[in-house]
């Protein structure tokens, strides 16, 4: 398991500041390096949706696929850098979408919504949770709660898009869209197709480095 320099030195300044052990270290070295990653994903997704006036629907983007990944898993990634490239890359770009969709009327994100709850259902119910070879599900118990967690997060979901669309926020229709179009790709993400997808962007760089989440 590789790591980006910067984790590495600022894990070893800290163990010799403490006096941690070689595999505190690592340990230390694995934590930096997510919590950074993960955060600078984050902002330039975000800065990125705001510089593009989809902020709104970027957050929203967001929030769905990190409550889906953890408990549905899907497709994942050799490198933090490449997960990240994806992030920023596909979440303002479906809440440009989202805005699209959301200037056609309330109808046509009806339809969308529709679409994409019974996609999301079917999705979860026949493949959720789709784990990794670095992070198998072994235990059936587990497999099961993570299947109905991720149902249940479904159907918050619909009663989510329920609300929004009797909201009076300006951003509400452009938010509802978000939200089914953040569940197709989530739903994508779990298929085949898209772990195909994935293999094609990790063999856009030769260098292999530990597996991440996008």
């Amino acid at each position: 398991m590789s790591y980006l320099s910067f984790s590495r030195r600022w894990a070893g300044y800290l163990s010799r500041q403490t006096d941690l052990s070689t595999e505190q270290e690592t340990v230390l070295t694995y934590i930096i390096e997510v919590l950074v990653l993960n955060f600078l994903n984050v902002f330039f997704t975000l800065l990125l949706g705001a510089l593009l006036g989809v902020l709104p629907g970027t957050a929203a983007c967001l929030v769905i696929t990190a409550l889906f990944r953890h408990a549905a898993g899907g497709a994942h990634s050799n490198s933090p850098l490449r997960c990240a490239a994806v992030t920023v890359a596909i979440f303002p770009l479906l809440a440009l979408l989202g805005t699209y969709f959301s200037r056609m009327g309330q109808g046509a994100v009806d339809i969308l919504s529709a679409l994409s709850f019974g996609v999301g259902m079917t999705a979860m119910i026949m493949l959720a949770p789709v784990d990794s070879p670095a992070a198998p599900i072994i235990s059936p118990i587990r497999r099961k709660k993570l299947k109905y967690i991720s149902i249940t997060f479904v159907v918050l979901m619909i009663v989510a898009a329920m609300w929004f669309r009797g909201s009076q926020w300006q951003y509400a229709e452009m938010v509802r869209a978000c939200v089914a179009l953040a569940l197709l790709w989530v739903s994508f993400m779990l298929t085949g197709w898209g772990h195909r997808l994935m293999s094609v962007i990790d063999g856009i760089s030769l260098k292999k480095e530990r597996r991440c989440e996008q």
